[in-house]
């Protein structure tokens, strides 16, 4: 328990390490500080461009077994760093828990699901194998091998990849961490990143059935629910049972950042695989700069409009500051782990499925980017309102005793001539 509220602190405090050390830290020292705060943005940029640029290695792996290994360390490293010791606290506030999850579970997934299935992709005449894409809102078939079909969001099967973005629950680590850096609730956090992960595993397959319909190919819901608990649920919880071995803790704590290092590395291998597979088959020829910043933009619409969702409710609710940055933070994001798990069990090509990987890729450093620069500023905005705040309260209160001693002088003063008065009064 100890040691998870030691874990807990270093979310809650990101900024006390920092201050704890000397100012003056050689170059290399800074230099493998930043390469480790921003390992993931770095990993996913290098995967893609490399996947791009020199396929074969990519292909080679992508024949063996690789996206299954990747997928069930992944979430076996995040079943050993699963904290759930601050259960109590976060119980607390119970109008924030259920918000949260009302959010990311349902809101969330049905505004992105409709609103992406309404993007202005154009059909193809060729009906290729018989797959067709439709959503509730808007009904474009995507045909296989045909990857020439686009408009200026990319090719048709950009869309699948946004969809299911958007229809996965909340980061599995960095909601956490960035809830720290605004000053939110972390526990909150936590027990939102733990209940909305487990039971994803449940709402995710009929919510992708609903969006996706296929026409040759039925996608059975019950198989992908089978395939994310034995991929998904069964490592987490797993990896939790590993935890509570007495040697194992101290371990993980231990090696926290090699830990975290590789498990990036797991994550960023799915989506490389993918990738390369699509740059072997030619399928990124017809990919414009654009069409990568048009995804890249409706991606961040898209994070800004859920905020605006979230929000008022939260006021409505009266939630406290923290616990209204942690619903807000969390909400708004969506793991990249979990769609391109779900993106690897679709029935499409290996090609197929590097093109639906690439937006997920794409929004997800977007989001991260912005959400670190809006966390930081959240946090520095909210000390200075405080600090304004006590000045103020102080500033009041000065007065408030300055008032009180004018008067205390002057009811002293008129003593003292009332007690003048009766001396001089008197015979």
């Amino acid at each position: 328990m100890a040691d998870e509220k030691l874990e807990s602190a270093e979310f809650e405090n990101p900024t006390s390490e920092l201050s704890s050390k000397e100012p003056h830290k050689p170059l290399w020292k800074r230099a493998r500080t930043a390469l480790f705060k921003n390992f993931l943005p770095i990993c996913l940029v290098f995967f893609m461009v490399f996947g791009i640029v020199l396929p074969e290695p990519g292909v080679f792996f992508s024949e063996l077994p690789t996206q299954y290994v990747c997928v069930v360390g992944l979430f076996l490293h995040s079943g050993l760093k699963l904290k759930t010791g601050e259960v109590k606290d976060a119980l607390k506030s119970f109008k924030a828990l259920l918000w949260g999850i009302i959010s990311i579970l349902l809101i969330t997934p049905l505004i992105g699901g409709h609103l992406t299935g309404l993007l202005p992709f154009k059909s193809s005449e060729d009906e290729g194998n018989g797959v067709h894409v439709n959503s509730s809102l808007n009904t474009t078939p995507v045909v296989a091998h045909d990857y020439s079909s686009s408009s200026a969001l990319g090719p048709l099967l950009f869309r699948i990849g946004i969809q299911i973005y958007f229809i996965v629950p909340c980061t599995i680590s960095a909601g956490v961490i960035l809830t720290g850096q605004a000053g939110g609730a972390v526990a909150l956090s936590v027990m939102l990143t733990v209940i909305c992960n487990l039971s994803a595993v449940f709402t995710v397959p009929p919510l992708v059935a609903w969006i996706i319909e296929f026409e040759n190919v039925k996608l059975d819901p019950v198989q992908l629910l089978i395939k994310l608990v034995l991929t998904v649920l069964l490592p987490l919880l797993v990896g939790k049972g590993i935890r509570y071995v007495p040697r194992v803790k101290p371990y993980i704590l231990k090696s926290s950042d090699t830990l975290k290092v590789i498990s990036i590395i797991l994550l960023t291998v799915i989506p490389w695989l993918k990738v390369s597979q699509a740059s072997a088959q030619k399928a990124f020829r017809e990919i414009s700069i654009a069409s990568i910043f048009a995804v890249l933009g409706w991606g961040l619409a898209m994070h800004v409009l859920y905020i605006i969702v979230i929000f008022p409710p939260c006021l409505l609710l009266k939630l406290t500051k923290p616990a209204l940055k942690s619903v807000v933070i969390m909400a708004s994001q969506k793991s990249l782990a979990v769609a391109v798990t779900i993106s690897g069990f679709l029935p499409f090509t290996q090609a197929e499925q590097g093109l639906i990987s690439l937006p997920l890729i794409v929004i997800h450093l977007g989001i991260l980017v912005a959400d670190s620069f809006w966390a930081s500023w959240w946090f520095t905005w909210d000390a200075k309102k405080e600090k304004k705040a006590a000045k103020s309260a102080q500033n009041g209160e000065a007065g408030i005793l300055s008032e009180e001693s004018n008067k205390e002088e002057q009811m002293e003063l008129v003593q003292i001539e009332n007690d003048e008065n009766k001396l001089q009064s008197s015979p």
